[in-house]
């Protein structure tokens, strides 16, 4: 089996691993996209500095300072660049301002030779309710082989 199918089976594991009990009760709240720094992989993990901007279905945009961490096999050098997900939260009449801030963990993937593929199924936040569901997969820039558990900090 290629890496890439064993990349995108380990996506798919990650989303049913990461899908909240309460999924029934959850609904789309907008999108947040982060612009995240360059990284070179420590075998054993690693760091990345992100700048996020949450859109909400209603209401105003709200600016995040994000850190994104990574335990588990992580080798390489990756370049970078944007990653977006689809927001799932409780339904409310009206999202308050940092409503996303907080931490949120789950399982990742991602394979790179030049130009790759890897997602990112995150679930956590205020009262560990909030699901974040990539918009699809992130295309890699760079050579890197990661696998792991990861975690998004917002603030």
């Amino acid at each position: 089996m290629s890496l890439s199918k064993v990349a995108l089976l380990l996506a798919g594991g990650a989303l049913l691993a990461c899908s909240p009990a309460s999924a029934q009760s959850l609904v789309k709240a907008g999108t947040l996209a982060c612009e995240v720094s360059p990284t070179v992989g420590m075998v054993l993990g690693s760091n990345q500095q992100a700048h996020c901007v949450f859109k909400p279905i209603r209401g105003r945009q709200q600016v995040y300072a994000g850190a994104i961490s990574r335990v588990g096999v992580d080798v390489g050098l990756s370049q970078g660049g944007p990653v977006v997900w689809t927001v799932w939260a409780p339904p409310v009449k009206r999202i308050p301002r940092h409503a996303l801030a907080g931490r949120y963990t789950g399982a990742s993937s991602s394979l790179a030779v030049g130009v790759g593929l890897g997602s990112n199924f995150l679930s956590g936040g205020p009262g560990g309710v909030v699901s974040l569901q990539p918009v699809a997969l992130q295309n890699y820039v760079g050579v890197n082989v990661a696998l792991g558990i990861s975690g998004l900090t917002l603030q």
